[in-house]
């Protein structure tokens, strides 16, 4: 590399027109890495205003015409627009000429590659596992597992180790946990209940993957009052029936819905009492982590990862089963609870970018230059 910085294309199709982990890792990403010496770094969108070392590309929307057009046989409207984001990364790529590119979604994945083969081109391929993929790793040249669960997990299904790195995902971390005026006056800014506990959950707004029609039914166990159930995430196809389950199991005024930008959400944790997260399996639950760095006690379902993500701190069981998570939140808001500092600091120790930025920048500079994988 003659001893210059590594180039480096962080590529995120949804960054700002989706609210999801992908999109706020890969925008932390950036502000995190960006004046680290040994990488010359930039992001690539598929949407949005350009700015210094950040770059829009044109390219489908998930939520466009053309891409619900070509969705069909299994083939999703995002999967369309991940794949076509990294078709239309390649002016980009005959532009800038990078050392590696570093994504999280596998089927943009598979596009570069394509792309890297007709062209002949040498950049190195990073796949960000957040999806826990187990499989289907041959194009990429390094594999980011996000926590040892998943690493076992690939490596017992015949993954090359040589590919994979582990190495848990980074979160920018608050000084400090909300005190209980911060609280107050969150709740009054934000228009929610000042009378009873506000629970939080913050996942894509279906049933299939964050059940979040589990978590009303289990809300809904509890007797009055009940705390507030708040639902933030993006809107999915399921998202109209689960308002509906809502409106019907908890009443108008027993829950809220609401799809904010990024830094809102830091906000509506900050105000709420407990944050539950239902969903059978995850890659790293982003939501997870960024709960408890705001001190949040954190309800999950008990598994491998959330007990990776959690450690000591996690309130866990088994939310296949009717009642769990009710019993689960009974227990915790009514306990006194004086444990919000050492979740953040745990937090902090183990997932800040403070602690992890320079395994990030050896991931990536590391990646450039090596032997490639045969094609």
């Amino acid at each position: 590399m003659s001893g210059r910085p590594v180039r480096v294309l962080l590529a995120c199709s949804g960054l700002e027109h989706a609210h999801r982990g992908y999109e706020s890792f890969a925008r932390e990403c950036f502000a995190a890495l960006r004046g680290e010496p040994r990488l010359d770094l930039w992001l690539v969108k598929g949407s949005g205003p350009r700015r210094e070392r950040e770059l829009a590309v044109p390219s489908l929307r998930r939520d466009g015409r053309v891409a619900r057009a070509l969705a069909r046989g299994g083939v999703s409207e995002l999967k369309v627009e991940q794949f076509a984001f990294g078709l239309s990364l390649q002016p980009a790529i005959l532009r800038l000429r990078p050392d590696a590119v570093y994504f999280s979604e596998w089927y943009t994945g598979v596009a570069l590659h394509a792309l890297r083969r007709v062209n002949r081109q040498g950049y190195a391929l990073v796949l960000s596992n957040g999806s826990m993929a187990a499989e289907g790793f041959e194009p990429f040249d390094r594999v980011h597992q996000h926590t040892a669960p998943a690493l076992e997990y690939v490596l017992a299904r015949g993954a090359d180790p040589a590919r994979q790195t582990l190495l848990p995902v980074a979160f920018e971390v608050p000084e400090s946990v909300p005190t209980a005026e911060e609280r107050r006056a969150l709740r009054a800014r934000l228009g929610l209940p000042a009378d009873r506990p506000v629970v939080i959950s913050v996942a894509a707004l279906n049933r299939h993957h964050k059940r979040l029609d589990y978590v009303i039914e289990e809300v809904a166990r509890l007797p009055e009052p009940r705390p507030y159930l708040l639902l933030v995430g993006h809107p999915e196809p399921e998202t109209d029936a689960l308002r509906a389950l809502a409106r019907e199991r908890l009443g108008e005024g027993g829950h809220g819905f609401r799809s904010v930008p990024r830094p809102e959400v830091d906000a509506l944790l900050r105000a709420s009492d407990a944050f539950v997260l239902a969903s059978l399996a995850e890659g790293l639950p982003r939501a997870l982590v960024e709960a408890m760095a705001h001190g949040l006690p954190c309800l999950a379902h008990d598994y491998s990862v959330a007990r990776y993500a959690l450690g000591e701190h996690g309130r866990l069981a088994d939310m296949t089963q009717p009642g769990a998570l009710a019993g689960l939140l009974r227990a915790t808001l009514a306990s006194e609870d004086s444990g919000a500092e050492e979740r953040r600091r745990s937090v902090y120790e183990r997932f800040s970018w403070d602690a992890l930025r320079p395994r990030y920048v050896e991931l990536l500079a590391g990646a450039a230059g090596r032997a490639p994988f045969p094609r």
